[in-house]
């Protein structure tokens, strides 16, 4: 498995890696259910919101990093979301960036991996810990490789 991580670009010890930042990780996960300290809200489909700490944002998103960084003037506390991408994906993603994984009940599929794959671009997020925890998704990559 680690040759396979080698050639799209994740080094080998990724996953030792990750396992070492759980101390981390179990932090950002109770922050993640701290939603009276969430700072900003992403609008999705023109009514819903998803409520988020705008330091996770900034440490995980290109995008936001530099939207933050040229709206310092302007103490704005939501964004609409353009990526037209559906509201489930999204909320999954904001998971994603607290946990450093997905939600244990996520299923990978061929349709929502695309989503992901496109909502990683849309907000320039960092895409080896996405891909390497897409890639753990076993029945997802033995779909792919071996049928």
């Amino acid at each position: 498995m680690k040759d396979i991580f080698e050639q799209i670009g994740i080094e080998s010890n990724w996953i030792e890696t990750k396992k070492g930042r759980k101390g981390i990780i179990k932090d950002l996960s109770k922050l993640y259910q701290q939603n009276e300290t969430k700072d900003f809200k992403i609008i999705i489909e023109e009514k819903k919101e998803i409520k988020v700490h705008k330091l996770i944002l900034i440490l995980r998103s290109e995008l936001f990093k530099g939207m933050f960084q040229l709206n310092v003037q302007d103490q704005s506390n939501q964004v609409h979301d353009y990526s037209r991408k559906s509201f489930e994906a999204i909320n999954q993603f904001i998971y994603f960036l607290y946990h450093d994984e997905f939600e244990e009940e996520t299923k990978i599929t061929k349709e929502n991996l695309e989503e992901y794959v496109d909502i990683k671009d849309y907000y320039q997020l960092n895409p080896k810990s996405l891909i390497g925890e897409l890639l753990l998704d076993f029945d997802y990559f033995k779909n792919i490789f071996f049928n």
